[in-house]
Formats: C-alpha cells, sequence, structure tokens
C-alpha cells in the first residue's frame, strides 16, 4: 500500500480525465501564448499583434527545436503516459469498474419512474339501438415510485464483489503502467547501448586505419614485412564490418522505442541524452526483505487477492441463490387524469427454488470452484513472484561486479594497446603489427564489455524496483 504515491490516490479518487487528460500538449503552446500576451497588452495594436504572433511562432519553433536537439529518459517516460493506448486502455477498464460500483450502489436506492400513457380508440357499429363510430382518447399520467427496504444479502454481496472489482481494476492499471514504463526504461537504455557500440565501432574502426598505415609505412622502410599488411587490412575490413551490424542494431533499437512512444513515422527520433552512470552504487536491500516487501506490495499480487476477495461475494450469491431468499419491496403509484388515484404496497417475499433441475446449485459449485481456481493462481503468482524477485536481485548484484571489474579491464587495455601502438612507432624489436592488433582487440573487448555491463547494471536496477513494486521514475506523469 505504501508504494502509491499521489499520482495513484488521485486515480482513486476519480480524477482522471479519461479523454483529453492522457492526452498531452506540446509544451511549447502555453510558454509561447504567455509571452504572446503579455506583448499584445504592451503593444496593442495590429502591428503589434502580428509582432507578437510572430514572437509566439518563433518561440515555439525555437522550443521545438531544442526539443528535438535530445530526448531525455523523463521526457520519454512523459510521452509514452501520454501517447500509450495500453495506458489509456487501463484507465477506461478503470473507469468501467467504477461505474459498476455506482452501479450496484443504486440497488439501495429508490427508483422513481414517470410514464405516460396515451390510448386512442376507434369502433364502428353496423346495426341496432348504437349503430355508428365511437372514438375515444385517453391520456394517463403517472408516477411509480419502487424500494427495495430488505434482502437477504444479495445487494450487499453484489456491492462489495464490485468494489473488490474497482481495487482490483486500479490495481491492475498501476502495474500496466509500471510495466510500461519499465518497457521504456529498457529500451531507452537499449537503443543508448546500441549507440554506444556503436561509437566503440567506429573508434575501432579509425584505430584500424590507423594501424594499417603504420603498417605500410613501415613496409615502405623494410621496418615490416609485407605479409603483415594482409592481417592489418583484415582487421581493418572486419571493423567495417561491425560499424555496419553496430548501425543496424542502432536502427532496430530506435525503431522499436518510436513504437512504444506512439512517435509519428514521418518523423525521426531526436538524439538520445545520455544516461547518468553512477560513480558510486546504493546498497541493496537483503533479499530476505526485498522478497517480503515484493509480496506486500506488488499491483500484480494485490489485484489477484482484490479478485478473489471480489469472488467470496460470488460464492455467498450463488449459494443464496441455491438456497431460500426473501425480499421486502414497498411501491407507491400515483395516477393522473380524470381520475386521480393512489396505489400502496408493502410486499414480503419469500422464495426457494424447489426443482431447476440442479440449475441453481450447479452455479453455486461452479463460483466455488473459481474461488478455489483464484486461490490457486494466487499461490502460483506469489512463488513466480519470488522466482523474479531472486532473480533481479541476484542480476543486480552481480551487475555491480560486472562494472567494476569492466571499468578496471578497460583501463588495463587502454594502457596496453597505448604502449603497443608506441612501441610499433619506434620500431622496438618484437613488436610486430600482430602485437598492436592483440592489444586492440583487448580494448575493444574491454569496451564493448564496459558498455554491456553499464546498462545492464540500469536496466536491472528497474528490473529489481519493478519485482518488488516499488514506483518506477515516470509514474508522476
Amino acid at each position: 500500500m505504501n508504494s502509491r504515491n499521489s499520482t495513484w490516490r488521485a486515480i482513486r479518487m476519480g480524477n482522471l480525465d479519461t479523454g483529453a487528460g492522457l492526452r498531452r500538449k506540446s509544451r511549447c503552446v502555453p510558454s509561447a501564448s504567455g509571452i504572446v500576451f503579455s506583448a499584445m497588452t504592451r503593444i496593442g495594436n495590429k502591428t503589434g499583434l502580428r509582432a507578437a504572433c510572430g514572437l509566439g511562432a518563433l518561440l515555439c519553433a525555437t522550443a521545438f527545436a531544442q526539443d528535438q536537439e535530445a530526448l531525455s529518459l523523463q521526457r520519454t517516460l512523459e510521452l509514452t503516459i501520454a501517447n500509450n493506448g495500453t495506458v489509456r486502455a487501463a484507465f477506461l477498464d478503470l473507469e468501467a469498474a467504477r461505474s459498476r460500483v455506482r452501479q450496484a450502489f443504486s440497488l439501495f436506492l429508490p427508483s422513481v419512474t414517470p410514464s405516460f400513457r396515451y390510448d386512442t380508440s376507434r369502433s364502428e357499429t353496423y346495426t341496432g339501438s348504437f349503430a355508428g363510430v365511437t372514438k375515444r382518447s385517453d391520456g394517463t399520467p403517472q408516477v411509480t415510485a419502487n424500494w427495495r427496504l430488505l434482502d437477504s444479502g444479495e445487494r450487499e454481496w453484489s456491492y462489495q464483489s464490485s468494489r473488490r472489482q474497482a481495487s482490483a481494476a486500479e490495481w491492475d492499471a498501476i502495474q500496466t503502467v509500471r510495466n510500461l514504463l519499465f518497457q521504456v526504461h529498457q529500451q531507452y537504455y537499449d537503443a543508448l547501448r546500441a549507440q554506444e557500440l556503436m561509437a566503440v565501432s567506429e573508434a575501432q574502426l579509425n584505430r584500424a586505419e590507423t594501424i594499417l598505415k603504420q603498417t605500410d609505412a613501415q613496409i615502405e622502410v623494410g621496418m615490416a614485412p609485407k605479409k603483415d599488411r594482409l592481417q592489418a587490412n583484415a582487421d581493418f575490413l572486419n571493423a567495417q564490418v561491425q560499424r555496419l551490424q553496430t548501425l543496424n542494431q542502432r536502427a532496430i533499437a530506435l525503431t522499436t522505442l518510436k513504437a512504444t512512444l506512439a512517435w509519428p513515422e514521418s518523423r525521426d527520433l531526436p538524439k538520445l541524452m545520455a544516461a547518468m552512470v553512477p560513480q558510486r552504487f546504493p546498497p541493496i536491500l537483503p533479499l530476505a526483505e526485498a522478497t517480503r516487501l515484493g509480496l506486500a506490495n506488488r499491483p500484480d499480487l494485490q489485484s489477484r487477492r482484490q479478485r478473489l476477495s471480489s469472488q467470496r461475494y460470488q460464492v455467498l450469491r450463488a449459494e443464496r441463490d441455491a438456497s431460500f431468499s426473501w425480499t421486502l419491496d414497498a411501491s407507491y403509484v400515483r395516477q393522473f387524469g380524470p381520475d386521480v388515484s393512489d396505489q400502496r404496497a408493502l410486499t414480503f417475499l419469500v422464495s426457494m427454488p424447489l426443482f431447476d433441475g440442479n440449475f441453481a446449485r450447479e452455479s453455486a459449485r461452479q463460483a466455488r470452484l473459481s474461488y478455489d481456481a483464484f486461490e490457486a493462481e494466487l499461490v502460483q503468482a506469489e512463488h513466480q513472484a519470488r522466482a523474479e524477485i531472486e532473480s533481479a536481485h541476484v542480476s543486480l548484484s552481480q551487475d555491480i561486479e560486472r562494472v567494476h571489474a569492466a571499468i578496471a579491464a578497460r583501463e588495463a587495455a587502454q594502457l596496453n594497446y597505448e604502449a603497443a601502438v608506441e612501441s610499433q612507432k619506434q620500431g622496438a624489436e618484437g613488436t610486430t603489427v600482430i602485437t598492436v592488433l592483440t592489444a586492440q582487440v583487448s580494448l575493444v573487448t574491454a569496451e564493448l564489455n564496459y558498455v554491456e555491463a553499464v546498462y545492464d547494471y540500469l536496466i536491472s536496477e528497474m528490473r529489481l524496483r519493478l519485482a518488488v513494486g516499488e514506483s518506477l521514475p515516470g509514474e508522476e506523469s
């Protein structure tokens, strides 16, 4: 329960516009319109109006251009919440569940139904003393009021069941948003990972080209055999292939992110803002504590518990329908017209299905079996949640160790490569092109491992927060 922030308290209170509220407008509009209004106030003529409108358009264009410069993770999350259809569908389902709660509560209230009946008739008699045509028209307005004063519990059980279904829908909406936010985090980091890998491949290509040129220079002066160029040229060509591969990976990652954002197909994504790599890693909760918090706070488990509780009331309702039930109703009818009349009634009804082919009993049995099925699914979901929490906990712990090891390996590989290149330049004995290429392979491997470790850590951090039921960055949007 502690994981729900003010955003979700607003959802509980119903302060959600499921229509226009989910369609967020561009940020440049309010700021520009404010300045335009200020300029119009100061100038106050047609020329000033045109100038102010031009100023507003310029500011909007400037803001749009600035937004195109770099797309931050926070802005990406805001756009996802505003545009993604899955989030909108979850909130609409929540509103439908709340509507069913209000519908169930209405059964406790009286109903008043005004009506008007108009009858017109024509009869024609051909023989006898009453021969002729008779026409008659009557209009009868009336008001009918009905109120079920008491019953054997059916209304209360239906109301409590619908309340728990609405609570489950609320938890489902939270889980939907968090799953989507995690998906955006993962795709955003994967896109950044692809950009970093592309940068590594470009650096590798530049180093391979430098080594090839140095090898050619040494061959010209007789300091290296001609066969050394074969290996250097092969590595240069392989570096070109690697660069093309990373370009393809980056394009795929950006396309996937665009689909999640519901980004217009005609526009390219702006450049993504680089992620902040932490210098210090916060301590991780012990596994036992993380498991306890996850089982208590995860929205998917809370939703299952609410649906299980709702089904319990459905069982009570079905069992009541299979046995005797009773109602106490009051009714009042006021009829207007030529003759005004009142009708009052108080009706007590007891009923029991004496024989219905076991329809009611089988319905009650089905409700109990559904309850048992929900309970079994909840137990299995808790087992699955424990496994997800443990897996995310282990992954995050190992990824932190990987980042530390990757930093050290990258620094060592960089020093080794610089030393090998310098030795080749100086023509040191024993330093061949193979030595330099081996150092380059070690450096590229270290750089790739560092990039993979950093972004695996960033994703693992979000995965553990999702697994234990914590709020994710972007929920406040």
